[in-house]
């Protein structure tokens, strides 16, 4: 039986951050023949896997747009896309949670606020139509602490007690980002799972681009950037305190030998007040993303 090629076009997944974008991104990478067969190039920003990147992209930041410092970043966005061959080829997957906001984005008052200006800028050099595009959103009370803890793997940072009121203050959320999206794409459509009801990768790929339900695609054979115990935490901050400059193998050296250490307090872990008020914000934000048009929930 011939193979039903998807349309021309870019078919993109833009995270968001923790909510398993790495694993998927190493299950596209590692399924790479597959995709070839069907005649779709892959451009993923694959970080935490075994499978090499094939996207590198560098957009520019709140400063770059307000200083007017867009010419270098232009030109490292088009030798990105270059390399990537995402103009070179008429189907692309785009894999890189850092379009919309770098993960420091994250911990801003206002979170991912050069979303729009960000994604507008590399829209602008596509050559090709986005049809489809997949985001993951993740319940703030879980979302935060998960970023909080993933931070700790970078450097010596403050307690998360003096992070909760930022985020419980934060003047932007999902469905903030979720009209930057269209606003900045004009997609076919978009695409939104929730993290709380686990969709396995096959059925984000079968979503993003349904013409993949022709093909077989071989599963991930163990899990990607799972993170790190209270205890490996606990022990990266205070080895920081020693050596700033912890390389990346004794980061993930401490995270192994404290894998199965459930021992001590949480680090990161809102009052049962604020977990209600941050269930309630993402309540409001998918019930404001559901009146988007051109959007679509998976599983619903």
């Amino acid at each position: 039986m011939p193979i039903t090629l998807p349309d021309e076009g870019l078919f993109l997944h833009l995270g968001a951050h923790r909510t398993g974008t790495g694993s998927f991104q190493e299950f596209l990478s590692s399924n790479a023949d597959a995709f070839a067969d069907l005649g779709v190039n892959l451009a993923v920003a694959n970080r935490d896997g075994q499978a090499p990147s094939t996207l590198r992209l560098r957009l520019p930041d709140a400063r770059h747009f307000r200083k007017g410092l867009l010419e270098e970043r232009a030109a490292l966005r088009d030798e990105a896309l270059t390399e990537a061959r995402v103009n070179l080829r008429a189907r692309s997957i785009i894999s890189e949670e850092n379009i919309p906001g770098s993960f420091n984005a994250i911990f801003a008052d206002a979170p991912y606020r050069a979303a729009r200006e960000r994604m507008a800028f590399l829209a602008s050099a596509l050559s090709r139509p986005v049809r489809r595009i997949l985001f993951v959103t993740r319940s703030y009370e879980t979302f935060f602490p998960s970023a909080y803890r993933k931070r700790c793997e970078f450097r010596k940072i403050a307690p998360f007690s003096e992070y909760a009121p930022r985020f419980m203050e934060a003047t932007r959320g999902w469905a903030d980002l979720v009209e930057d999206i269209a606003a900045a794409f004009s997609p076919g459509e978009i695409l939104v799972a929730r993290y709380e009801d686990r969709p396995t990768h096959e059925a984000l790929l079968h979503a993003l681009l349904p013409e993949t339900t022709q093909m077989r695609f071989a599963p991930l054979e163990r899990r990607f950037n799972v993170s790190a115990t209270d205890a490996a935490c606990r022990a990266m901050q205070a080895a920081f305190e020693t050596n700033p400059k912890l390389s990346p193998r004794e980061i993930r050296a401490i995270i192994h030998a404290h894998a199965d250490d459930r021992s001590g307090p949480p680090v990161a872990e809102f009052s049962e007040r604020d977990r209600a008020a941050l269930r309630d914000r993402y309540t409001r934000d998918l019930d404001r993303i559901a009146k988007i048009p051109g959007v679509t929930f998976l599983g619903t």
